[in-house]
């Protein structure tokens, strides 16, 4: 090993000898999981256990249940926008559709809750069971 060619300091090894990197796909999974497991609670451990096991498949967030850490899990949404769900929820009761969310919070148009509704945001009937319920 050249030190002024390469780094001297150590780094844990991958496959075949070399580095092993982190893609930030995976960063930013880890990430979001790690913000929904901090909100607490059996949903946060059945959510990692589903992004282990399952690392290509997007978790479906039901707006009329979440919790605030389990919004903010949600691409696109942050602590103050899941605060005003959370309040507008309260207010006004549960949401009908992504549209009747997009009405009735400042800050959610049409393009972003197309957005958050690609992200996995989904507003379920409360009989009826979502994908990973």
């Amino acid at each position: 090993m050249n030190p002024f060619t390469e780094s001297t300091v150590a780094r844990p090894l991958g496959r075949a000898g070399r580095p092993h990197r982190i893609s930030i796909t995976t960063q930013n999974r880890l990430r979001r999981v790690v913000r929904a497991f901090r909100g607490g609670g059996l949903a946060a451990s059945l959510g990692l256990a589903a992004c282990l096991a399952m690392p290509g498949a997007a978790l479906a967030v039901n707006v009329n249940a979440a919790t605030q850490a389990q919004l903010q899990a949600v691409r696109g949404i942050g602590p103050k926008t899941a605060r005003i769900i959370i309040e507008e929820r309260l207010r006004g009761g549960r949401y009908e559709s992504i549209e009747d969310l997009s009405d009735r919070v400042k800050g959610i148009g049409p393009k972003k809750a197309a957005a958050l509704r690609a992200a996995g945001l989904t507003v379920q009937e409360p009989g009826r069971a979502g994908p990973l319920e």
